[in-house]
């Protein structure tokens, strides 16, 4: 059932009724035309979401300036120097840590085991610190050969305050051969 509307007031009142009628059905299909996305494909915003959500949490994980660890005793200080991002070197009175990872154990006196000292107990290079350090500054060259973070050979001793100076000596020394030549030793300031 059709229904038929007739004016009588003339033909200007047609053409006024037939021109909005035009109008209203052109705009009516210029917004049905914007509305044939059927859908949003957002699969690419989820994959740099998660990257840069990974990215920050690593970065947050690894910062240098938190440090726990529950048989450590740092030494006192009074310095003010600011925190330098770092890779985190911990010597505890049992293990020596690479980014909270152990890598080489010590003995019952603290000292490194002869077992880690490939040229013998009077030598200075700690075997299995070196291999952790060298595939570290390997990872940190390759992330600056793709447009990261520069490669500055920064590392952070934590060490505890009865650590010998003779095994602070070989951390320090494995370090540098593994080209990590800066570094910062962290203290404890008085409360």
């Amino acid at each position: 059932m059709t229904q038929s509307i007739q004016f009588t007031g003339g033909p200007t009142s047609q053409a006024m009724y037939d021109a909005t009628r035009k109008r209203r059905r052109t705009g009516r299909r210029k917004r049905d035309h914007s509305e044939d996305v059927t859908y949003l494909n957002i699969t690419p915003m989820l994959d740099m979401m998660t990257i840069i959500l990974v990215f920050l949490i690593q970065s947050f994980a690894s910062s240098s300036s938190n440090v726990n660890v529950a048989n450590l005793n740092l030494p006192h200080s009074t310095t003010h120097l600011n925190v330098q991002e770092a890779l985190q070197l911990m010597v505890t009175s049992n293990a020596i840590l690479v980014d909270q990872e152990v890598v080489a154990q010590l003995d019952v006196n603290s000292h490194i085991r002869t077992e880690d000292l490939p040229d013998g107990p009077n030598s200075y290079l700690v075997q299995p610190l070196y291999n952790a350090l060298e595939k570290r500054a390997q990872y940190f060259k390759d992330v600056q050969e793709y447009g990261g973070a520069q490669f500055h050979g920064r590392v952070a001793i934590i060490a505890d305050r009865s650590t010998a100076y003779r095994t602070l000596f070989k951390i320090l020394y494995t370090a540098g051969r593994a080209e990590y030549g800066s570094f910062k030793l962290f203290v404890q300031k008085p409360e």
